[in-house]
């Protein structure tokens, strides 16, 4: 098992420093093998990564001296993700239009947000720093959390503040077997109900903070462009944007990790994320839910997810006798069936329709669920419920990939 552990570092002025000439390095690097990629691609030659690698390290001292420097795996290793993302983008075209994820690569800008990489030779922990090549000891916030070989790191900046993700390869754990099914319906009032009664609030850290950030965004657009005063509000506004992230990522930690420590099958909606930030009028909200993290992580963490069909119409379904409604409106939040008279919360009887759904994948095949144990008809609710995927827990979680 590979895990990476993300630790807030500290550094001097002259450490900031050579974090920025190294992450610099990275950038050219990148930029550099980018350009020859393509006139080697243009020319009718085979480049590769590896080739590239020692056309760079031939001519780099002699060529562009400042890149010694710094540690030599910053503008190496950028190579190395440069042939990865040209596979991952070979690789994809295989695939139909609609299910490809990586587009051919790009140069590299200039910006606030960079980084570089460390292999493992490059970085050591020693006490309460991190020491690394041509640099020495860098005090970081935390211990390592976690106990094993070092692969290697990342060092990067974010909104101002330097970081490094540690890479540490783990035997593997054995799973704990965890019993119990639960359906989780995600919303943006509430960021999650379960089947079992509990409900996880949703900070709204955008909605909390828009005024601060539309003030901001104001007073940067009005700067004078790329001027010392505007390049001072960028910051306090990626500073403002962090917090943000850091707020809605604290919430969906805390509630997916209860959720897969007390339950070993986790059944959720295959929400159309994508399709539902395009309406303008829920996009703010469905970002600041954060549907597609939370699904994410309970991906990785839970024993078992099922994902129920995307067009089950959990909310529209009576968790009690099956009855299906024609139409309900998002403000109607209670719902009421016309058919047995049941009164519920619109999110719990959501969650209740999906953990049937739930334990009628879970059933051998022949066997009728627990819907069907009520008395109530199992062919009407099979029906109308829709498809299922079961998605398997990942073996390993990688911090960065080829590091």
């Amino acid at each position: 098992m590979i895990r990476g552990h993300t630790i807030a570092l500290d550094p001097t002025e002259a450490q900031r420093t050579y974090f920025a000439k190294a992450a610099g390095t990275a950038r050219f690097a990148w930029n550099y093998a980018l350009s020859e990629w393509k006139r080697q691609h243009k020319a009718g030659e085979k480049p590769s990564a590896g080739k590239l690698r020692k056309q760079w390290n031939a001519i780099r001292h002699a060529d562009f001296p400042w890149s010694g420097e710094v540690t030599k795996c910053a503008g190496s290793q950028a190579i190395i993700d440069l042939g990865t993302a040209f596979a991952n983008f070979c690789r994809d075209l295989k695939q139909p239009k609609a299910e490809r994820h990586f587009r051919y690569p790009r140069f590299k800008k200039k910006r606030a947000d960079c980084g570089f990489a460390l292999w493992h030779d490059q970085c050591h922990l020693a006490g309460e720093r991190v020491r690394i090549a041509k640099l020495g000891g860098v005090r970081r916030r935390e211990q390592l959390r976690f106990i094993g070989k070092i692969l290697g790191a990342r060092v990067k900046c974010r909104a101002g503040r330097w970081f490094i993700s540690i890479q540490v390869e783990m035997p593997d754990a054995r799973p704990e077997t965890i019993a119990g099914i639960v359906g989780v319906d995600l919303g943006v009032k509430v960021l999650m109900t379960c089947s079992d009664g509990t409900v996880s609030t949703n900070p709204a850290p955008r909605r909390q903070l828009l005024q601060r950030q539309q003030k901001l965004q104001r007073r940067v657009s009005r700067q004078r462009q790329h001027s010392h005063r505007q390049a001072q509000r960028r910051r306090r506004l990626a500073r403002l944007h962090y917090r943000m992230a850091c707020i809605r990522h604290d919430a969906a930690h805390k509630a997916t990790t209860r959720i897969a420590r007390t339950f070993g099958t986790i059944v959720l909606e295959d929400l159309n994320v994508a399709g539902m930030s395009k309406n303008h009028a829920l996009a703010g909200a469905v970002a600041d839910a954060a549907f597609g993290e939370m699904r994410r992580q309970l991906q990785y963490k839970a024993a078992r997810v099922v994902l129920a069909d995307r067009f089950y119409p959990s909310s529209k379904t009576c968790s009690g006798c099956g009855e299906v409604m024609e139409e309900l409106p998002l403000g109607v939040r209670i719902f009421v069936c016309m058919r047995c008279s049941m009164v519920k919360d619109r999110d719990r009887n959501a969650a209740d329709n999906l953990e049937l759904v739930g334990r009628a994948t879970a059933e051998p095949a022949g066997q009728y669920g627990p819907a069907d144990a009520r008395g109530h008809c199992s062919a009407g609710r099979r029906r109308r419920g829709g498809e299922t995927a079961v998605v398997e827990p990942r073996t390993q979680l990688r911090m960065s990939a080829h590091i």
